[in-house]
């Protein structure tokens, strides 16, 4: 009889297919976590980076429920995090003309100066994280991590 995570995870051992998933959510924190404590060096954030960064790459138009489901986040949480950069003059607010209650998003020319900025601290902490790896490995780690997103948004029974 197979043992599920939890009885396996009590009796203080683990599998390879756990072991994968928890390296992979650390290595996520532990990325995002450094990364954000560079970025505050500079009075900035990874929420900022992420919020500005698909405003910005998305095509138009783009409403705030778009950039939240791009990001995979709550609406609330978008909303917060456009008002303040909205507030400090790095992102446009426009109604849409189709629907008055949706906003639709721009970057501003003072967003783009921040957000390439960021990207400075961020492409050097990438590199640093991503140096020990080969090109080929890079390319699998691409594809394997496109299987599994695809697998978390096509959840099963639905």
């Amino acid at each position: 009889m197979t043992r599920s995570a939890f009885e396996t995870y009590r009796a203080g051992e683990t599998t390879p297919d756990i072991g994968v998933m928890v390296k992979l959510v650390l290595t996520v924190r532990g990325f995002r976590g450094q990364l954000d404590e560079r970025l505050r060096r500079i009075g900035q954030s990874v929420s900022r980076m992420e919020t500005l960064a698909a405003i910005m790459n998305m095509p138009d138009p783009k409403s705030q429920s778009d950039v939240a489901r791009r990001l995979r986040v709550e609406g609330a949480t978008v909303t917060r995090m456009i008002d303040i950069l909205s507030k400090e003059g790095l992102v446009e607010r426009a109604p849409d003309p189709g629907d008055r209650r949706v906003n639709l998003l721009s970057i501003t020319r003072a967003g783009e100066t921040v957000l390439e900025e960021i990207f400075g601290v961020y492409d050097s902490f990438r590199e640093h994280v991503l140096s020990r790896l080969e090109a080929g490995d890079r390319e699998e780690m691409h594809r394997l991590l496109d299987l599994m997103l695809e697998a978390i948004d096509n959840p099963p029974g639905e």
